[in-house]
């Protein structure tokens, strides 16, 4: 277990924020304008992509060019629609009432990620936030990782990484960080991660991994 980790990584959509089911309708809508269908497999591999990176291979250049700007406009308003899963707040108290640093590693932009954070109210609980737009390359790529371990001034042994996604696993495994499985929201609810990490199925259940 866990335990005793003082650097920890969040994932932020899907893992905090249950923002999954917003993104995926605006998928839904881009796909429709498009001629195409979106399958829960294409969900499953958008939940851990850039939205450019998994839209790029999929249209043309003036329609992805489209598609991504409507992204940022609906993104945009549902911002103040996404909400907080129940526990995180308790959890985030604890955790730095114990002196643990914390981070944001995310898929998202930057701006739209330290807004969602600031309008939760969870932002001051975090000394770092990296997103897709910090790094040249993302996950699976653990150079986000990286980052922040260079920047806590801590080895990657002693970072814990907690994201609902495969390529949070698998970027944690290559960076040598201890990773625990988000299976809280739609898509793997009580499903056991099958690259053999720790899986925490609620947020009540990763508190108890981290006591």
């Amino acid at each position: 277990m866990p335990r005793n980790r003082k650097n920890i990584v969040f994932d932020l959509d899907g893992t905090i924020l249950s923002s999954t089911p917003f993104y995926h309708a605006i998928l839904e809508s881009i796909f429709q304008k498009n001629g195409l269908s979106l399958t829960d497999e294409d969900k499953a591999l958008a939940s851990g992509l850039s939205a450019k990176t998994f839209l790029s291979p999929r249209l043309s250049q003036q329609s992805l060019d489209d598609a991504l700007r409507y992204l940022v406009e609906q993104s945009e308003r549902d911002l103040h629609e996404i909400p907080v899963f129940e526990g995180f707040y308790e959890l985030l108290h604890l955790l730095k009432q114990r002196g643990c640093r914390l981070a944001v590693w995310t898929s998202r932009d930057r701006d739209s990620a330290l807004t969602l954070l600031k309008k939760n109210s969870l932002d001051h609980y975090f000394d770092l936030v990296i997103a897709a737009d910090c790094v040249s390359k993302h996950k699976p790529d653990p150079e986000g990782l990286s980052r922040i371990s260079d920047q806590f001034g801590c080895g990657m042994e002693d970072v814990l990484m907690i994201g609902d996604h495969d390529v949070d696993v698998l970027a944690a495994r290559a960076a040598g960080a201890m990773i625990i499985r988000a299976n809280w929201h739609g898509f793997r609810v009580g499903q056991t991660c099958n690259l053999g990490s720790i899986t925490a199925h609620s947020v009540a259940e990763l508190a108890d991994y981290l006591s």
